[in-house]
């Protein structure tokens, strides 16, 4: 296993045979140098959303369009995430497990809010 940290929440994980991008807020990021994207990106195979703050979640939509890759995350989000940018998504709840390759990610609660901002708006 490699853990990246690419700044703020911006994790890439290497796990199992699989790359694993987990809130990867990369533009705009100030702990993140642009000049590393082709590399944060390389080989990725799937992209993790803990939540929709801009900090989170920003580009993400797009980032997984361009790589060909599934996002996984709440449903609420996940389906927003589908409906409006048109990617392929997979929603799951707190305490619910999916797989990934042989990695199993299994959601758990935060005391966190969440919000989604869209069209400037929260």
């Amino acid at each position: 296993m490699r853990y990246t940290w690419l700044g703020h929440a911006s994790i890439r994980l290497e796990i199992a045979g699989d790359v694993l991008l987990i809130d990867p807020w990369l533009e705009g990021n100030p702990s993140f140098p642009d000049e590393r994207r082709a590399e944060a990106l390389e080989g990725v195979s799937a992209i993790l959303l803990t939540h929709g703050h801009f900090d989170h979640a920003e580009g993400v939509a797009e980032m997984a369009k361009e790589l060909g890759v599934t996002l996984y995350g709440i449903v609420e989000l996940a389906g927003f995430l589908a409906d409006v940018h048109g990617v392929e998504t997979v929603g799951f709840n707190k305490g619910a497990t999916v797989r990934i390759g042989d990695v199993a990610i299994t959601m758990v609660n935060a005391a966190h809010s969440s919000s989604l901002t869209h069209n400037g708006r929260m």
